[in-house]
């Protein structure tokens, strides 16, 4: 984060929450590379015709985090984990609007996220965010780690810290969501 602190990071979102423009100006670039590589791995093994990068993916989170009120920025890690979920509604709306109508609308430009291991599985993001509804309807808290971790990029100890838990815990509470998880898209898949 180029040489700024947590504590720094926290008192900006502080001002900036209480109305101090030039405090957010100072937040995005030191927030940017954790935003953008977030973005980059969203989007990493789109097909080429994907018009949305992940400059666009982050600046389209930040201008809905500006215009919201900005109650839930205490510290980076409750940022990062709202601009995490930010990001994934700036991906859902963009699937929906691209939804094809008929088979024959099918485009190339359908938003699919890595999953798996080593990225290389994929699934259309309307099916995780469904996926995630559903597992949210079981589990709020495992659906929030799953938005903490996927979305905002969260390392299982920064999960911990904002979830009041041990990372060990936060594994485990990974691993279950992660497993729910695949098994709902699994579903999902079958219910076509």
């Amino acid at each position: 984060m180029a040489g700024s602190t947590d504590t720094e990071i926290t008192q900006l979102l502080g001002r900036y929450r209480n109305g101090d423009a030039a405090a957010g100006e100072r937040l995005l670039p030191l927030l940017y590379g954790s935003l953008r590589a977030r973005a980059a791995a969203l989007m990493r093994g789109e097909s080429r015709e994907v018009t949305l990068q992940p400059t666009a993916l982050v600046h389209e989170a930040w201008m809905r985090l500006s215009r919201s009120p900005g109650g839930q920025w205490r510290d980076r890690g409750f940022f990062l984990r709202l601009a995490g979920r930010v990001m994934r509604n700036v991906l859902v709306d963009r699937a929906r609007r691209w939804r094809p109508k008929t088979v024959e609308d099918i485009d190339p430009a359908t938003l699919a996220v890595p999953i798996g291991p080593g990225d290389r599985d994929h699934v259309e993001i309307l099916d995780l965010d469904a996926a995630l509804d559903r597992l949210a309807r079981r589990d709020p808290e495992l659906a929030e780690l799953v938005d903490m971790r996927f979305f905002g990029g969260a390392t299982l100890q920064e999960a911990g810290e904002l979830l009041g838990k041990s990372t060990a815990a936060v594994h485990r509470s990974w691993e279950l969501a992660r497993t729910i998880l695949l098994r709902e898209l699994r579903r999902g898949d079958g219910d076509a």
